[in-house]
């Protein structure tokens, strides 16, 4: 599992929270549990969530103030936010993203709880067992240890590669477009 696919899936068990079968810790499958939870703690899963989502609040900032213009009555409560609110209606998106990744960090424990008994549901025990002795090995700790550096290499990378890939899918819709309204300028 990459390290995007493994932050997916941690993202797509903050939406779920409620589906996780749960396991007692007398039960057979406990051994595994606490394995891949072991595996989720070496590998700084809860890092891992804060960077991802702290990349998406400001995102989730805007489009808070997007849905407030939106609702009926919106303008004016954008105009009263603007006109009220200690610095107006970017220190409010600002809150509104405080308060979010607040409420994210409160569920990590939840989402680490869900990727575990996910592991166990899609990793074999032994294997479970495996993995957790690696990563919590020196070649384990070294591997994790050059991750962020290496996310943060392949992040500059993506968002050259999606830069370049916007704009030519701009100056190729415009193209198509042409033929509806006329070549843009």
């Amino acid at each position: 599992m990459t390290k995007l696919e493994f932050v997916q899936f941690c993202a797509a068990g903050l939406l779920s929270l409620s589906t996780a079968p749960a396991f007692a810790k007398d039960t057979p499958a406990s051994s595994a549990v606490d394995d891949a939870r072991a595996i989720l703690i070496a590998n700084n899963t809860e890092k891992t969530l804060d960077v991802m989502f702290t990349q998406l609040v400001p995102v989730m900032e805007s489009g808070f103030i997007g849905q407030i213009s939106q609702i009926e009555g919106g303008a004016d409560l954008i105009a009263k936010i603007e006109a009220n609110y200690p610095g107006g209606q970017a220190a409010f998106a600002k809150r509104f993203g405080e308060l979010l990744m607040a409420g994210l960090r409160a569920e990590y424990p939840n989402i680490v709880e869900q990727a575990a008994q996910q592991f166990v549901t899609e990793i074999k025990p032994t294997d479970l067992a495996a993995i957790r002795a690696f990563m919590e090995s020196s070649a384990g700790q070294a591997m994790t240890a050059a991750q962020p550096k290496m996310q943060e290499k392949l992040s500059m990378a993506g968002q050259e590669i999606g830069r370049k890939a916007g704009e030519n899918a701009a100056v190729q819709l415009m193209g198509e477009a042409g033929k509806y309204f006329g070549k843009a300028k």
